[in-house]
């Protein structure tokens, strides 16, 4: 079978166009890492001075277990927390982070139980479980993240992040 001249030409034009997309690419790769890199560094330190005064502080809370319900108006979320720091820490404020929007919720809008009893400061060593709820009416991410200020700090909780 020979090739003509036209056949020549499609793969020529072929030929022309994949080198032609991958010059692109790799110029588009060359513009956008430099902001993605200037990104991470940005959220890396933000997130270390977060995690810095934490240490400093003395206080340190993990997420054991969460749960989110819907309720009338809104979701109500429960999350179990352990206190493995050094200091007691106190909630001043809960900022949930969902889909997109910010719900901040003051003293007096959260509920904080240690061993089961009403409580407004965590001790070291010790579980907490904090309820509150949010007029987020959607469906529930897994994904999502609370943020804990009090006690001269900030703590980041991110469940299923």
């Amino acid at each position: 079978m020979r090739c003509g001249p036209g056949r020549r030409r499609a793969v020529s034009e072929m030929l022309s166009a994949i080198i032609l997309i991958a010059i692109v690419m790799v110029v588009f790769a060359a513009a956008v890492y430099p902001l993605y890199l200037r990104y991470q560094v940005a959220s890396q330190s933000a997130a270390s001075a977060v995690s810095r005064s934490a240490l400093t502080a003395g206080v340190g809370i993990s997420l054991t277990y969460w749960t989110a319900t819907p309720v009338s108006g809104g979701t109500r979320v429960v999350l179990y927390l352990y206190s493995y720091g050094t200091s007691p820490f106190t909630p001043s404020e809960v900022v949930t982070y969902v889909a997109g929007k910010a719900y901040e919720l003051g003293s007096g809008q959260f509920q904080l139980s240690v061993n089961g009893n009403a409580a407004g400061t965590i001790p070291p060593d010790s579980p907490a479980v904090l309820t509150y709820t949010v007029p987020y009416t959607g469906a529930w991410p897994s994904s999502f993240s609370v943020t804990l200020i009090g006690s001269g700090t900030a703590i980041t909780l991110t469940p299923g992040g």
